[in-house]
């Protein structure tokens, strides 16, 4: 009986939150972002006229997979804002659903439905679906998938599913060196396994490439659009270049760099005697996002989304450092403020030293983890 109680308030509270979320939501529902008057409107209007063919055609910027959810949405009456935003919306609750799923797996703890609580409060997950109409926690959503089904061993599903995260946004990319690493040091899994996330992508588009898109198309989309926003070294984000002149050789060294980086994590858990923990998998998920999105260049304020919600995870594994997870979603909302509400003098270069930190402070963790184990070992 008293079981039952818990799960019933459990079920309340989680109720009550997503209402409440929704309620927040709906007060941006009728702000149009300048991305939707320019690209998502104008695709809706020639999707709702000319149907799937123009995305054969070239329709766009976005891989097909989302062209094809946005003329779903074409086919059900109502405005064009609320429709993409309703979207977006569901997949913020989804993604919050898994994000608890994951802590619940690592955690057993009967709070970890909390998790799911915040990411769906986080301000950055409400802005972007309600306010700015973009579908981040779409690709993030089978992003969080994909890392479940890792921790639970179902490796084929996992990477599948991250082909799936790939059809939707490239910014996939920042999470697949954990899987890069997991293969050389647990050695759990086929490196054919990687194969299966290209075909995802493949598989998601699907419906166009039988009607008469080359394959190819579903790979070189990004390229289009690395190409179209490779102007500024960052757009909005606290990163590294807040301190470097906008000159493309600078980002093409730090972009070198960046892979060093990478490198030199992938030799020390390959020549580490112990292996990788679950729990370990979301920490180095976490700290590849981070570098990524702070050496990398070319990068925009949304690409902190799968940081945002992985740090709140993170927060709610191991339950310690809450300042992470702040600055985190802190530096994010800076940069949001800067392109929704127009805040240009927002002091971005202040957020650039708190990432800094933050990436150090996660980075000494994941090693002090290796001490603390051998410590253990040893008594």
């Amino acid at each position: 009986m008293f079981k039952n109680k818990l799960i019933n308030k459990k079920t309340v509270i989680i109720i009550s939150i997503i209402f409440v979320s929704i309620l927040i939501k709906y007060c941006f529902f009728s702000f149009e972002s300048g991305d939707y008057k320019r690209f998502l409107l104008k695709w809706y209007n020639i999707l709702n006229t000319e149907g799937l063919i123009s995305i054969v055609n070239g329709l766009g910027n976005y891989n097909p997979p989302y062209l094809i959810l946005l003329y779903l949405l074409t086919l059900i009456p109502g405005s064009p804002l609320i429709k993409i935003k309703i979207l977006s919306v569901i997949f913020d609750i989804i993604m919050g659903f898994l994000g608890y799923l994951i802590v619940k797996e690592l955690t057993h703890s009967k709070n970890s439905y909390l998790s799911w609580l915040v990411i769906l409060l986080l301000p950055t997950i409400i802005l972007n679906s309600s306010m700015w109409a973009q579908c981040d926690s779409i690709y993030t959503t089978f992003v969080l998938l994909s890392l479940y089904l890792l921790i639970k061993e179902k490796y084929s599903l996992s990477f599948l599913t991250l082909g799936v995260a790939f059809s939707f946004k490239l910014q996939f990319i920042f999470i697949l060196p954990i899987y890069v690493i997991l293969y050389f040091a647990n050695k759990k899994f086929s490196i054919f396994n990687f194969l299966l996330t290209p075909l995802g992508n493949i598989l998601m588009c699907l419906p166009v490439i039988l009607m008469g898109m080359p394959i190819v198309n579903a790979f070189t989309t990004y390229l289009k659009q690395t190409t179209d926003y490779s102007v500024e070294l960052t757009r909005n984000l606290a990163n590294i270049y807040q301190f470097l002149p906008n000159e493309k050789i600078i980002g093409y060294i730090l972009l070198i760099i960046t892979g060093l980086i990478f490198l030199s994590l992938l030799i020390y858990f390959i020549k580490r005697k112990r292996k990788i923990s679950n729990k370990e998998i979301i920490s180095i998920s976490l700290l590849c996002i981070l570098i990524a999105v702070y050496f990398l260049p070319f990068m925009h304020e949304r690409y902190m989304f799968m940081a945002d919600v992985i740090s709140v995870i993170w927060y709610f594994i191991y339950q310690k450092k809450i300042y992470l997870p702040i600055i985190v979603n802190l530096s994010s909302l800076a940069g949001y403020s800067v392109y929704l509400f127009g805040l240009d003098k927002m002091p971005l270069w202040i957020f650039s030293c708190l990432m800094l930190i933050a990436i150090i402070s996660l980075l000494l963790d994941i090693l002090n983890q290796k001490i603390n184990s051998q410590s253990k070992h040893v008594y």
